[in-house]
């Protein structure tokens, strides 16, 4: 049962590591798919920074955290992935709706889901 939470987090780890390096090295592409526009140079650093960081930060955690079975890592994780659900349920409450934005959202509560419950099966006492 402990090999299934370490295959899901690695899984989500990679995902993250793979969305991290498209928007580095593939930004037009992703970030248009995420409703993003890179004006000029500074923009397309903060994107690359921001965002790509994030990804490739949380997909490192993640790595750390399947490799190790490290349970505060992964919440550690949980709480990066969450956050971010957080400000996609604050632009719902502030400016609606849009379309296509429910299925991130559900991939991103499936991630903290599978981190909270990896965190929870790795504790030692």
């Amino acid at each position: 049962m402990a090999l299934l939470p370490r295959i899901l987090v690695a899984l989500a780890a990679l995902f993250f590591l793979f969305m991290g390096v498209q928007f580095w090295f593939a930004l037009d592409g992703v970030a248009q798919t995420f409703g993003l526009t890179p004006e000029g140079l500074t923009g397309r650093a903060s994107i690359r920074a921001d965002v790509g960081g994030l990804f490739i930060g949380g997909g490192l955690i993640m790595a750390h955290a399947a490799w190790r079975q490290c349970a505060m890592c992964a919440g550690a994780a949980a709480t990066i992935v969450g956050v971010a659900l957080v400000g996609r349920i604050v632009t719902i409450l502030l400016d609606g709706l849009a379309p296509g934005a429910v299925p991130p959202m559900v991939v991103e509560a499936v991630i903290v889901a599978v981190l909270l419950w990896a965190r929870a099966s790795w504790k030692r006492a």
